[in-house]
């Protein structure tokens, strides 16, 4: 059994968001992010942890735009190492038993300000890109960073999540060294009419990147959204399957007692998303409706009746089988009749 697990070819998972770099002449690269996003078609959490390295030491500001105001909590790698775990039970059953089965007023607006872990996080909400330019260099002043900071070519991708209608913006001021470290992750819950996660808000910075999302839905996810595809359990000599089943109420609080709290009795599908490329390839988001999710598979369907219907179906059922003998009895009486008079 050992030796089929180490013949899976699933990694953890990696996603991205903006990284600004406070010093100049330091580049940042993101060599992947760890995010899983759980949606029940009006609140999503999503839980998201950064692996970064850079040339030097240096400040970085990295930038998340959410489609509505999020409450902010500490989360834990335990998350992600769940996860993981229920997707290797679910490769060892599926090839070995073959079951089924994440300060100031006007058009910037501070709403969030905390010290989470080694997390300096702060919301705002904002309705103009020159002006959240002009707010995030005040903002750097006053959290003692004396270079001038930039959005440079992030300036046009923030005016473009305005223009869709994205107010509330993370502001998360972490230190980044050169040897590479994951961040502490943070949960994020907000609501949402779609399943969303930011990919383009990642597209200025440079290098490459890979990108797993794990999905957590109350419906099956049936395609691929790309730039995203499907990932695969791999096994020699084995047709490749997707990564996709049911998680129970139960499986889902092990990830995280939010996430469970999340869905009802009916569980989770699971579902995992992969991206391998360049960031600045990513031109579009991911934002999934209701509406694109098909019913689970294998849901009976149990159709309750009032009871005066039933009661209704009953006497007619009654009446017509009176009816049935009564007919039965004039049709036969008349033979008997005609038998004796022969």
């Amino acid at each position: 059994m050992f030796f089929l697990l180490i013949l899976f070819s699933v990694s953890l998972v990696y996603a991205d968001r903006g990284m600004i770099p406070i010093s100049h002449g330091v580049s940042v690269y993101e060599p992947g992010q760890k995010a899983i996003l759980a949606w029940n078609g009006q609140e999503e959490i999503l839980i998201l942890s950064t692996d970064v390295t850079s040339s030097d030491e240096t400040l970085v500001l990295e930038l998340l735009p959410l489609p509505s105001e999020p409450e902010v909590e500490p989360a834990s790698f335990g998350c992600f190492e769940e996860v993981q775990r229920l997707i290797w039970e679910e490769g060892v059953n599926t090839f070995m038993y073959s079951t089924k089965e994440s300060a100031r007023s006007g058009s910037v607006e501070i709403v969030f300000n905390e010290q989470i872990g080694a997390h300096n996080l702060t919301i705002v909400k904002a309705t103009d890109a020159n002006e959240l330019v002009d707010w995030i260099k005040n903002f750097l002043q006053a959290s003692k960073v004396n270079e001038t900071a930039s959005l440079g070519s992030f300036e046009s991708v923030v005016k473009s999540y305005m223009g869709r209608g994205f107010h509330y913006y993370v502001l998360d001021l972490i230190t980044v060294t050169p040897n590479e470290r994951s961040v502490d992750p943070i949960l994020y819950r907000f609501n949402s009419s779609f399943l969303y996660y930011p990919l383009v808000i990642t597209s200025p910075v440079p290098g490459e990147t890979e990108i797993t999302l794990f999905l957590l839905t109350e419906e099956k996810v049936e395609k691929n959204y790309e730039p995203m595809q499907k990932m695969y359990y791999t096994v020699l000599g084995k047709s490749p399957k997707p990564i996709e089943f049911v998680l129970s109420k139960g499986d889902l609080s092990k990830i995280d007692l939010r996430i469970g709290e999340l869905f009802g009795e009916g569980g989770a599908w699971l579902t995992v998303l992969n991206y391998d490329g360049k960031p600045s390839w990513l031109t579009r988001d991911l934002m999934i409706a209701e509406e694109a999710l098909s019913p689970a598979e294998g849901v009976n369907v149990e159709v309750i009746l009032p009871l005066t219907l039933v009661a209704s179906f009953i006497l007619l059922g009654a009446v017509c089988t009176l009816a049935g003998v009564i007919c039965t009895i004039l049709i036969i009486r008349p033979k008997k009749e005609a038998v004796k008079t022969n």
